[in-house]
C-alpha cells in the first residue's frame, strides 16, 4: 500500500516538472516560491510565474495538510476517525 507520504512526495515531482515544462515553454520567465506552513498541520509550496514570452501570469501550488476533523464533519460523514489528510496540486495559468 502506497503511504500518504509516498503520495505527497509523488505530487511535489509532479509540481517540479510541470513548473520545469511550463519554464521551457515560456522561455523567459522563471517562477518564484514561498514555502508555507499550515497552523493545524502540513503546509505547501506556492510557485509563481509572471511576465513571461508567452504566459502572462501562473501559479502551480502544491499543499499536504492534515490535523483534526471537525466533530461536525465526522458526523456528517458518519465516521469515527477524527484525523484528516488532503494533499493536492492546483494550477491558474494566464
Amino acid at each position: 500500500m502506497i503511504s500518504k507520504e509516498q503520495v505527497a512526495a509523488d505530487y511535489r515531482e509532479i509540481q517540479n516538472e510541470i513548473c520545469r515544462a511550463l519554464e521551457a515553454a515560456d522561455g523567459i520567465s522563471k517562477f518564484e516560491e514561498e514555502q508555507w506552513e499550515r497552523e493545524g498541520g502540513g503546509g505547501g509550496l506556492t510557485r509563481v510565474i509572471q511576465n513571461g514570452n508567452v504566459l502572462e501570469k501562473g501559479g502551480v501550488n502544491f499543499s499536504a495538510v492534515h490535523g483534526k476533523l471537525p466533530e461536525s464533519i465526522q458526523k456528517a460523514l458518519k465516521v469515527e476517525e477524527d484525523e484528516f489528510f488532503a494533499t493536492g496540486i492546483s494550477i491558474v495559468i494566464h
